[in-house]
């Protein structure tokens, strides 16, 4: 048995290599013939994956076969995706460079030129056809296009109509007339034209939805609606036919209507996840998560090997909060595939929830780099870069993704809210607009929109907004809030109570509005009956660790210390992991001067989170005060480390290095950096102040600290600061006003001894 198991063995393998002899003698023409044979069958047979490699066999075989690259560009275009789409440009891009005769080549680059907002370029190529087929019908299209795109509408409709006359059946020209006319803003003659194109083929799809568009533009829903149903009749299976429609009802606010499309749609297509998918992000867009759900999972279940019926459901936990269930599809994804875009988008997205902006970046530096159309990615890395305190970056970003996605609400959410950061209150109020115009419920966009005007001091604006958001959303505490916060602005005590009061009705847990409320209280001399309320909600929200915070604050304001520190602890005993516990009863015991008591609860902070910026600081303060300067340094090194533009940490860390004879340049880095975020700060123009001092720089010290000295009057070191460099300035009147002023301010202060001796100098 052996022996004939081996005898089979060795014919087998002769043959195969008399095969391979065979082979080897054929020539590389017919090679190539046959490899092309080959990946033209799969195409024909809808086989696009395998007709990429083996058009790729055949450019490899000869990399000048024009025709090849092209056929290769045909089959990418096929699979579709970003990247495959940047990789048919590439090799359209070769085969008109090898062959500029390949007018079909030279036509689908130049559509897709088009479709890149490069109509110059686009024109070129058609032209390029054009001069060998004067009559060719999509080169004159093309043409007329890109003069269309350039808003040269007239001469864009002319080369139309020439493509009309050598192509009159064309429906699409007809359309492509419409839709110059429509853009021209001459709706009469885009009317005309789709009409024209329903006479030449009155049963044309197409021709029928840009009529509803027409018609609907127009300020006729009815009308439009019925060219939209009639379109459906004409291809009932037709999946975006469906959308449309459903995206129509929606649009005119018809949801009854839209919710009866999305399931017939279904029922339709039972085994398709796609109208499953769309389902979801109807009811998502309605605030109905539950029902979003059902349908992504639906949708997985019907498609489990589907990237978007995955994706939607990822996308869905991560939109949620949940990272219990989108932790382990992520890593699955990334398991699988490594390089898998979503796959990796999604795993920085679930490192923005961890705040973890620093592992997130680099990711989505990737992610937008193989694909530059990602708007979403570029969104998430602008929010990456916000989270990481780099607002310029930020701003790019987001600015970036808005321009890929103009529909995209939260893009534009996010960028109004930065632009209301920076002070940009004109660019915020915009973007908050368009925001709302796409998400009208946007409670977010809203508020920012209101605040905006607030920034302006258009509080008549800000009101109505506001009054706007209680109305939509009268069960949502925020608006309330805001309300309160205006009138308490205007003077208005009774109303901002009563807002404030409807807010907490609203939420009893809104603990802003009860802080407000609070406030007001003590300012009014009512700090018992304040203490009383807080006492009286505690009882009935005794696991509110926020309540403890704000009883614990009415003590301090009442230099009630010891009831302060129990409310303190009573706060980090109902809930350890709130850490304003222990940042509360720190600064209690930095306020009664236990340094070491406060570093403990600093520390504790710190044990649980180490990034926490407001504990590294404090912490790094402390040590500052107890002279145990290295540690005070690290301390802030770390806080900046968090957050490179933290200015209380980077003005502290600079005069630490400057005092102890540390890096001089380090230190006006750091120095700078707080003064671009704090200009208007005192204590930050003494410290970038007395560092250009210590550079010899008199003239940009005087400036800085003039600045700080006027701010500052009864600071004796300050005033000896500005003293010294009015002196190295030559301005020996102002020198010696100041230094006199700081003596008598200190007599002992740290730099007493070189004021004396300076004007004894200067009386000398």
């Amino acid at each position: 048995m052996n022996r004939t198991r081996g005898t089979r063995l060795v014919a087998t393998t002769l043959g195969a290599a008399l095969l391979a002899l065979a082979c080897s003698h054929e020539s590389p023409e017919a090679h190539k013939a046959k490899l092309r044979q080959r990946a033209m069958d799969y195409y024909a047979n809808g086989q696009y994956q395998e007709a990429v490699i083996e058009f790729q066999n055949v450019v490899k075989a000869d990399q000048k076969d024009s025709d090849a690259h092209y056929r290769l560009a045909l089959a990418l275009m096929k699979i579709g995706g970003i990247h495959n789409l940047q990789a048919a440009f590439r090799e359209l891009m070769t085969a008109t460079e090898l062959n500029a005769s390949n007018h079909e080549a030279q036509l689908k680059l130049a559509h897709m030129l088009l479709q890149g907002n490069e109509p110059a370029q686009a024109r070129k190529r058609a032209e390029i056809v054009l001069a060998a087929a004067p009559a060719n019908t999509e080169g004159l299209i093309v043409r007329g296009q890109s003069l269309v795109h350039e808003q040269k509408f007239q001469e864009g409709i002319a080369e139309l109509k020439k493509a009309i006359e050598a192509d009159p059946k064309n429906i699409q020209i007809h359309l492509a007339i419409a839709r110059a006319y429509a853009q021209a803003k001459d709706m009469a003659n885009a009317g005309a034209a789709i009409q024209e194109a329903l006479r030449v083929d009155p049963n044309s799809v197409d021709a029928h939805v840009a009529f509803g568009d027409l018609l609907y533009l127009s300020g006729k829903p009815d009308e439009a609606e019925g060219q939209f149903k009639q379109a459906l009749d004409l291809q009932p299976s037709n999946g975006l036919l469906h959308m449309k429609l459903a995206n129509f009802y929606q649009t005119t606010r018809k949801l009854d209507k839209a919710e009866a499309t999305y399931k017939k749609w279904i029922e339709s297509q039972p085994n398709d996840e796609k109208p499953l998918i769309a389902f979801g992000e109807f009811y998502r867009q309605l605030g109905n998560g539950d029902k979003a759900l059902v349908n992504y999972q639906r949708a997985y279940e019907v498609s489990p090997k589907s990237l978007a019926s995955r994706d939607a459901l990822i996308n869905y936990y991560l939109d949620s909060g949940n990272l219990n269930e989108a932790r382990p599809r992520v890593e699955t994804v990334l398991k699988d595939n490594a390089r898998d875009l979503t796959g990796r988008y999604f795993d920085a997205r679930i490192k923005l929830m961890e705040n973890k902006p620093q592992e997130a970046l680099p990711i989505l530096r990737e992610v937008v780099k193989d694909d530059a159309r990602f708007a979403h990615a570029h969104m998430y890395l602008g929010l990456a870069h916000a989270a990481n305190n780099d607002m310029g970056e930020a701003l790019t970003a987001l600015a970036e993704a808005v321009k890929l996605a103009p529909t995209l609400a939260e893009a534009r959410t996010s960028l109004a809210g930065l632009q209301l950061m920076k002070g940009w209150y004109d660019q915020s109020i915009q973007e908050a607009q368009t925001a709302l115009r796409l998400q009208p419920r946007n409670l977010k966009a809203a508020v920012i929109l209101g605040d905006a005007y607030l920034g302006k001091g258009d509080g008549k604006k800000a009101k109505e907004v506001f009054e706007a958001v209680t109305k939509a959303m009268p069960g949502h505490p925020l608006g309330h809030y805001r309300l309160g916060l205006i009138a308490q602005a205007e003077k208005k005590d009774a109303e901002a109570f009563e807002h404030y009061e409807q807010a907490l009705k609203a939420n009893p847990q809104a603990i802003e509005s009860l802080a407000q409320i609070v406030a007001m209280k003590v300012a009014q001399g009512k700090t018992h009956e304040a203490r009383d309320r807080v006492t009286r909600l505690i009882q009935d929200q005794p696991k509110n660790p926020l309540l403890y915070q704000l009883l614990g604050q009415l003590w301090m304001t009442e230099k009630q210390y010891d009831q302060a520190e129990a409310a303190f602890k009573q706060m980090i005993a109902v809930d350890d992991n709130v850490l304003t516990g222990y940042t509360s009863l720190g600064e209690l015991y930095v306020r009664t001067n236990k340094l070491d008591q406060a570093a403990q609860e600093f520390e504790a902070a710190l044990a649980k989170n180490p990034k926490h910026l407001q504990a590294l600081m404090m912490l790094g303060v402390i040590r500052h005060q107890q002279k145990q300067f290295d540690k005070a340094k690290d301390l802030y090194g770390q806080a900046l480390k968090v957050n490179g533009r933290f200015a209380p940490a980077a003005n502290n860390l600079a005069w630490l290095l400057v005092e102890q004879a540390g890096n001089i340049d380090m230190a006006l880095s750091h120095a700078q950096t707080a003064r671009e975020v704090m200009p208007n700060d005192p204590n930050v123009a003494d410290t970038l102040g007395w560092i250009y001092y210590q550079k010899n720089a008199y003239l940009k010290a005087v400036s800085l600290l003039k600045e700080a000295a006027e701010k500052l009057p009864q600071h004796p070191e300050v005033q000896y600061h500005y003293g010294m460099a009015q002196y190295k300035n030559a301005n020996k009147a102002e020198a010696e006003k100041a230094l006199k002023k700081s003596l008598q301010l200190s007599p002992s202060h740290p730099g007493a001894e070189v004021a004396k001796k300076t004007l004894a100098e200067l009386k000398a």
